[in-house]
């Protein structure tokens, strides 16, 4: 209950930092607002500063902080979606924990970044929750060939705090950031900035490139030929090593990817909408259209591109020891296991954090061309 709590005077104070300049403003005050200073695309908007703001937006102040565009809105929409993943997030958590998905301590880890990310939008939420419900039905996809495979491997695959932090942390702060500088949540292009734009393929990126790992490393090792180390791809390796990569796995990345992509595209604010006879709040269905390929398109990228980024630099700076007499790979060096490959330098969790992080700038950074080529 203290943590939960917590999370709620944490996410409180999100809202209110992002409301700060202005005050409070009404459920009507979203992104649409944001449209009314500038068009669905780049054409007619100027760039300052790293962020992409309306020509009557661009201020001349010479402080750097009073320039960002620093949210004003925060509406009754936000604190019911706030409470509702409150709840929401402490439900799925204690289900995992029960399940044996999450330890305690990851239960309580997922918790906090599942309140956070819901509480900033409902599909920053969904994307993230997508992304665990289906790496634990995956997990137990199986489960008895991977324990004779993998040493401490668990029908539940029961994850920790550091585990989930690996696959979710930067992703979280990526989405607070947002609503703090930008705003509500909203269609990429709809004037918001680039800024906006750069978090939410950030966001992406992120929960691509865990997904492409997760689903690799859950189905690849089920591949009934060996797999091959990405950086000696002459070299066969026993299934579970660092750094292998197979067809199998390849598919899967590529597809856990794409699925995250989908899901953030789907649910953008006013997506549905559009394809309704009626229009509430709804965007174009060309917007839609285009929302929902480039995500798509950003997480199969992230997904499989994220995946073989995590395979080298797992092959590369991630010892493997292989356990002759019990014949799986193994975590430590013991007296019946050789060393398959890497360096006992980082950790699977250390890699995974190197690997996502790096994936979510590369989105961010390659935002401007990627979106502007799709316009």
């Amino acid at each position: 209950m203290a943590v939960f709590h917590l999370a709620a005077v944490s996410i409180i104070f999100i809202l209110a930092v992002s409301s700060s300049v202005y005050g409070f403003a009404s459920p009507s005050t979203s992104w649409k607002t944001r449209s009314k200073h500038g068009s669905s695309n780049y054409s007619n908007l100027h760039y300052h500063d790293s962020f992409i703001v309306p020509p009557n937006l661009i201020a001349t102040s010479k402080t750097s902080l009073a320039a960002l565009p620093i949210s004003s809105t925060i509406s009754t929409v936000d604190i019911s979606r706030t409470i509702v993943g409150l709840f929401l997030a402490q439900k799925i958590s204690n289900s995992g924990y029960k399940k044996q998905s999450l330890s305690r301590s990851g239960a309580i880890s997922a918790f906090l970044v599942a309140s956070f990310s819901l509480a900033t939008s409902f599909r920053n939420g969904l994307t993230l929750l997508t992304f665990y419900w289906t790496s634990s039905k995956l997990t137990r996809v199986g489960s008895k060939i991977k324990g004779k495979l993998e040493e401490g491997h668990t029908e539940g695959g029961e994850r920790g705090a550091s585990q989930v932090f690996a696959c979710s942390l930067i992703a979280v702060l990526c989405a607070c950031l947002r609503r703090i500088f930008v705003g509500n949540d909203g269609p990429l292009l709809d004037g918001a900035g680039l800024l906006g734009d750069q978090l939410t393929l950030a966001y992406v990126a992120f929960f691509a490139c865990c997904a492409g790992d997760t689903w690799a490393s859950e189905l690849g090792v089920l591949s009934k030929s060996k797999p091959r180390l990405v950086i000696k791809p002459w070299k066969q390796v026993p299934p579970g090593t660092n750094g292998g990569i197979s067809l199998v796995g390849l598919a899967a990345s590529a597809a856990g990817g794409t699925l995250m992509g989908l899901i953030h595209g789907l649910f953008v604010p006013g997506g549905i909408a559009s394809l309704l006879p009626f229009n509430l709040g709804a965007i174009s269905s060309a917007a839609f259209k285009k929302e929902v390929l480039i995500l798509s398109l950003v997480g199969f990228i992230g997904g499989f591109g994220g995946s073989l980024l995590d395979s080298l630099l797992g092959a590369a700076i991630q010892v493997t020891y292989y356990d002759t007499e019990e014949e799986q790979i193994v975590k430590r060096a013991g007296p019946n296991s050789t060393k398959v490959g890497g360096f006992a330098f980082l950790s699977n969790e250390m890699v995974n954090v190197v690997s996502t992080a790096l994936s979510a700038l590369i989105a961010a950074l390659t935002a401007r061309s990627l979106l502007t080529i799709m316009i």
